[in-house]
């Protein structure tokens, strides 16, 4: 039985998501406008920038990296002739959180296929069609350029979270009620501060109809007119005023509202002290290294995954890995691993690569390693009887030579 895949409407897509401007008001919580508010900004910031400084490495089973020159150059350096490494990482990484996806094009060597150049394009200008699932293909549709046709393999596809491996989701449509309700906050405040604190209750003697309540307002309106915050205001014996009390603990309650703030941490796996939430009694080294370990994988492991798929050859696959090298920041200190070479539980070559250095061709430092100045447990009690003994035989020759002297004499 055959089935028919029916191509997906990738621009009523793009719109419904915000990726395309529309007049809908999803556009206002993902693709460049989420930028807009703060929280989204931080976070996006943090995430992106931790991204694209760190080196991705591909290494073997021994954690030797054996990363091909080229596809060094390419991802740790220079990309293509317009973009550094560090820029390509960090606008792939904006795109796949605020659209779901970020693209770049992989132009090959028709000799031998290997990368020449990554090219990136926005994912206004990328569409995908799956209309055959077991034959994916991108349509490149560069402004005042000409379609380009690309396979799978010749595409890096950055995207975070996906239902069908094919399209990705920005985080960002999950929070659409959270911002919404954070900018009806700020909204409040505005309009509260943006009154100058103004209001009052006009207390008149005398039963007034709506048009005479009407022009009575106006006109003291009128005689407080050019007043400055702080002026007295002049009524006469007839009337009464007395200004509003404002409720501080509601201006306060929305200004405290973390409620928002902690949701937009939650979705996009930073911790909530990174938007300024709390302040966790931790150095700053330790939450760093916690951020690096436990929430930037959410994001470096995808991202390796992909780019060791599409820019390493078959034979490199089967033996490589590509992964994120954040040993600078993660890495042992030269105490520990020192300790740990000592203690036989490294090698020194490996002590070398835990704390951000390179291994050494070096033969000896393959080797384990200790001191004269330990014992097994179980062999304690015979070395200390060996010991024994021969302190006694080293008497006792002593004693035995001093005797002889002495009858000699």
């Amino acid at each position: 039985m055959l089935f028919k895949f029916e191509k997906r409407d990738w621009a009523s897509d793009y719109l419904t998501q915000g990726i395309l401007p529309s007049w809908n008001n999803s556009g206002n919580y993902v693709g460049i406008s989420a930028l807009k508010n703060s929280d989204i900004l931080t976070a996006v910031s943090h995430i992106a920038s931790n991204v694209a400084r760190f080196p991705i490495v591909a290494l073997d089973k021994q954690n030797r990296n054996k990363t091909p020159e080229e596809v060094d150059y390419l991802i740790n350096k220079s990309p293509n002739g317009t973009m550094n490494a560090y820029h390509w990482k960090f606008v792939m990484t904006v795109n796949a959180i605020l659209t779901g996806d970020g693209f770049s094009r992989i132009v090959r060597d028709p000799r031998d296929n290997k990368p020449l150049d990554i090219e990136y394009y926005p994912t206004s200008q990328v569409s995908i069609d799956d209309s055959d699932v077991t034959n994916v293909m991108y349509h490149f549709t560069p402004i005042n350029g000409k379609e380009i046709i690309e396979p799978i393999d010749n595409v890096i596809h950055f995207m975070f979270f996906t239902y069908d491996g094919i399209h990705g989701r920005s985080p960002l449509l999950s929070l659409k009620d959270e911002i919404g309700l954070q900018e009806d906050g700020i909204a409040t405040l505005r309009r509260f501060f943006k009154s100058g604190m103004k209001g009052g209750l006009l207390k008149v003697k005398g039963s007034l109809n709506k048009e005479a309540r009407r022009k009575m307002r106006e006109e003291f309106e009128y005689a407080q007119r050019g007043a400055t915050t702080g002026s007295p205001i002049v009524v006469d014996s007839n009337t009464e005023y007395s200004p509003i009390e404002v409720d501080t603990n509601v201006l306060q309650l929305i200004n405290s509202n973390n409620y928002s703030t902690s949701q937009i941490a939650k979705a996009l796996h930073i911790p909530a002290y990174k938007l300024a939430i709390n302040s966790p009694n931790q150095s700053i080294k330790q939450l760093n290294e916690d951020f690096i370990r436990s929430d930037l994988p959410y994001y470096f492991n995808p991202i390796a995954s992909d780019i060791g798929n599409k820019m390493l050859n078959p034979e490199d696959k089967k033996i490589l890995r590509m992964e994120f090298d954040t040993r600078k920041e993660t890495g042992l200190t030269v105490t520990e691993a020192v300790a740990a070479s000592n203690g036989t539980m490294i090698t020194p070559n490996e002590a070398r690569y835990l704390i951000g250095l390179e291994y050494s061709d070096e033969p000896d430092l393959e080797r384990f390693q200790s001191t004269l100045n330990t014992v097994f447990l179980d062999q304690k009690e015979e070395y200390q009887k060996n010991m024994q003994n021969k302190d006694n035989r080293l008497k006792g020759g002593e004693e035995h030579g001093q005797g002889n002297q002495t009858s000699n004499n």
